[in-house]
């Protein structure tokens, strides 16, 4: 239901922005900002992954959800260019926002338990306790290593367009390779990281996908500085981010469990976590290209991705053998 609303709310707000757009720029500033603020709600309709889906499919579920995320933002935006060079502006505005409520439909056909409903104040209650749980959690703590270590945080992807020029690659070649190209690479590495994750232990999975991305960024820092270059190489990177962010969002699912009251706040604080890698190690290789170039950037982002992959592999493995050997199981 959360999903359904605030897909509505979307609805309008994209529909009078692309409408404002002809008539104020602070009416369309302000409109695009509550758009956004509107947007970070989506990530507590996840909590309905925590309640309502058995635990076996969560790999899969993350997958499809991330590829939702990466693919169809790609997709939608170029299917919004696509009309807008063939409706007028009202009848853009409408199918923009058509574009992100009608497929928010199919939440009607997901089955929810009924929940018992609450007084404001024992709702609060019960949110508070069940986010305490999840905040002194060993599992949190353990999660938080992966979560804000730099393996996974797919940086290159915000810094791949302006590396372009260092590897002679035209304007076309860029716009594909970090346009379309790779938002289907990556959503197509989603889905593969959901099959893989339901078959892998998640902690695994993740440290892998982490390793994947080093080899490729490796491949872009010592080839030569060609177009085949940039395009291998972050065809191969963003097919791993996808991997990663399937892997992230199943080991998240694996962290939280089943909640009862703050599914969808404790997935969206846990969650929140992750984009802090993705700004530090955006900033670390900006600084490895402003000593070394391109060659610098990507070495920085693999050796990053390698070490923090092995070690966290290793950890895995020792968490692996501790589970197996705890008396409760």
């Amino acid at each position: 239901m959360v999903l359904l609303v605030v897909s509505c709310c979307r609805h309008w707000i994209v529909a009078a922005a692309i409408a404002a757009a002809s008539f104020s720029l602070t009416q369309l500033t302000l409109l695009l900002l509550a758009g956004n603020v509107v947007a970070m709600l989506l990530s507590s309709a996840c909590g309905a992954v925590l309640t309502t889906l058995d635990p076996a499919k969560r790999g899969r579920a993350s997958g499809w959800y991330q590829a939702g995320s990466l693919g169809g933002g790609a997709l939608g935006a170029g299917a919004a260019i696509w009309i807008a060079d063939k409706v007028p502006l009202p009848i853009l505005a409408v199918a923009a926002g058509s574009l992100v409520f009608l497929p928010a439909l199919a939440a009607l056909l997901i089955s929810e338990d009924r929940v018992q409903r609450m007084g404001l104040i024992p709702l609060f209650r019960a949110l508070g306790r069940d986010v305490w749980d999840v905040v002194r959690a060993r599992a949190t703590l353990i999660g938080l290593l992966f979560f804000l270590s730099p393996v996974g945080s797919s940086a290159v992807a915000n810094l791949i367009s302006s590396v372009g020029p260092d590897y002679h690659a035209s304007d076309a070649q860029v716009a594909w390779v970090s346009g379309l190209a790779g938002g289907v690479l990556s959503a197509s590495g989603c889905v593969l990281g959901g099959f893989i994750c339901d078959r892998l232990n998640r902690m695994t999975s993740y440290a892998l996908a982490g390793l994947l991305s080093a080899i490729f960024s490796a491949w872009m820092a010592l080839g030569s500085p060609t177009p085949f270059t940039y395009a291998g190489g972050y065809i191969g990177y963003a097919l791993a981010a996808g991997i990663a962010y399937a892997a992230f969002t199943a080991l998240e699912l694996d962290v939280l469990g089943k909640r009862r009251h703050a599914a969808g706040t404790a997935y969206s604080l846990l969650g929140a976590s992750g984009n802090l890698p993705i700004a530090y190690m955006t900033w670390f290789d900006g600084i490895g290209y402003k000593y070394s170039g391109a060659r610098g950037l990507m070495a920085v982002d693999s050796l990053a991705n390698a070490i923090g992959g092995v070690l966290l592999l290793l950890f895995a493995a020792y968490y692996a053998r501790e589970h197996l050997q705890s008396p409760r199981n």
